[in-house]
């Protein structure tokens, strides 16, 4: 047996593993025999199945079998031996038709592409400076804030015709070139305030519609492009969707919501800011701006790790296996899903680029997530689904044994893992940067 490496393209091999007879025969027959002794064929006694007979009915079987076992510890004895560093899995490619043939044993050659981990350095970011967008919050927020709170302990009723200040509940479908529905396009229900549409005319093309009548509009104009609300909160999409989207969206009504808003008083203030002692409009509106300037200071946040993530990524000269990552993702999506475009492939290309970026992060300032971490973790998102606050410190109650439950699920643990990671290699690049902090309005920072 031997192996031989060629280069393909940029960080990219293929291994070629070439199989004599005598590399694996004595194995298969020494599986052929060791089968004929469990064997139980009409006939014989059970153990007594001549090796004929054996090989004759299942050699091919074996022969396939062993095979398989040889080429997958030899390609991966050969990327431990010379110390590759791959991308996701070798890939097997056929060199030439071949039979499986018990009674002829042939020489076999099989190959399988490889992609490399390039070797890469981070550019320097000690000191380097970066702006945190400080999000000032207006009496016009606070003021919305307020007519929310309202909203959400008023009391409401389904009329059959939308006013102004009405919650419209549907369904969005995108729309392709044609004007009809969008294959394999974006499918959305959701709902929102007539008020928080910007165009006059569409607004007055809703209003207009009734229960089960639906309407194509431009949904960027429809909402004054707040994508981040568009994203969010109207289609429930991820940035890579919304970059891929057209701009026009069937939506047909499904149900009016009107409210009366709740007065303010101390009944709205026991409802809404439980256990705050909140007994005035002037100490609720003190409340509301803590709580508004906790929420942004998340969002500052977000933007200031999306801004050195941006300056990594763009600085990191990193030569990644392009071909082989286009062939990855294709060999292992769902049946029936189209190869990807060159625009999903960079897609792919940029988050592999920054995955790579994070290990090395996290392996230089050894950041580890530890299974406390991840527990306290799941606590969170319990307390937060349940949206009451908690006592995540405390073992052995009802939340410690939901949390027990849910770490059980691998998909869950993986993305919370991801998570938690993520935050603290944020932390650890904060204290690397300097940050430059600039006031903005609510509009200039989500718009810029």
């Amino acid at each position: 047996m031997n192996i031989t490496e060629e280069k393909i393209g940029e960080n990219h091999v293929k291994l070629v593993i070439n199989l004599d007879p005598e590399d694996y025969m004595n194995k298969v027959e020494g599986e052929i025999k060791i089968l004929r002794k469990k064997l139980t064929l009409d006939g014989f006694r059970p153990g007594k199945v001549p090796e004929g007979i054996a090989k004759k009915q299942y050699g091919n079987t074996v022969l396939a079998e062993q095979l398989n076992k040889i080429i997958q510890d030899s390609v991966f004895g050969y990327i431990d031996e010379k110390k590759l560093r791959i991308m996701g899995q070798p890939l097997p490619f056929e060199i030439r038709n071949q039979q499986i043939d018990i009674y002829h044993p042939d020489k076999y050659a099989f190959g399988f592409e490889v992609g490399l981990i390039p070797d890469f350095e981070l550019p320097p970011i000690d000191q380097k400076e970066f702006e945190k967008k400080v999000i000032r919050i207006s009496d016009e927020m606070i003021d919305e804030e307020i007519q929310r709170i309202r909203s959400v302990y008023g009391e409401r009723s389904y009329p059959e015709t939308a006013g102004p200040d009405d919650i419209l509940n549907g369904e969005w479908k995108e729309l392709g070139e044609d004007g009809g529905i969008k294959e394999n396009g974006i499918l959305s229900s959701s709902s929102f305030s007539i008020t928080v549409i910007k165009d006059d005319v569409i607004k007055q093309v809703l209003v207009n519609l009734r229960k089960e009548e639906s309407t194509s509009i431009n949904i960027r104009t429809a909402f004054g492009n707040d994508m981040e609300l568009i994203i969010h909160n109207i289609l429930k999409i991820d940035h890579h969707q919304a970059d891929q989207m057209n701009d026009h969206f069937q939506f047909l009504l499904k149900n009016i919501i009107h409210i009366d808003k709740a007065e303010i008083g101390q009944a709205l203030f026991d409802k809404a800011f439980k256990g705050n002692s909140v007994t005035s409009e002037e100490q609720m509106k003190e409340k509301i701006k803590e709580d508004l300037q906790k929420e942004y200071e998340r969002y500052s946040l977000a933007d200031l790790d999306r801004g050195v993530q941006a300056y990594l990524i763009r600085e990191t000269n990193m030569q990644l296996p392009v071909g082989f990552i286009r062939k990855l993702i294709n060999t292992t999506k769902e049946e029936g899903q189209a190869d990807i475009d060159d625009h999903e492939l960079e897609h792919y290309v940029q988050q592999a680029k920054r995955d790579l970026i994070q290990e090395r992060i996290a392996r230089e300032s050894n950041i580890n997530v530890t299974e406390e971490e991840l527990k306290h973790r799941a606590k969170q998102d319990i307390s937060n689904y349940y949206k009451q606050p908690s006592d995540l410190e405390n073992d052995g109650g009802p939340l410690d044994q939901l949390a027990d439950s849910l770490i059980k699920d691998e998909k869950y643990v993986h993305k919370i893992r991801q998570e938690v990671l993520n935050y603290k290699i944020s932390d650890v690049l904060k204290t690397k940067i300097t940050i430059q902090e600039k006031e903005v309005d609510q509009h200039d920072f989500f718009h810029q």
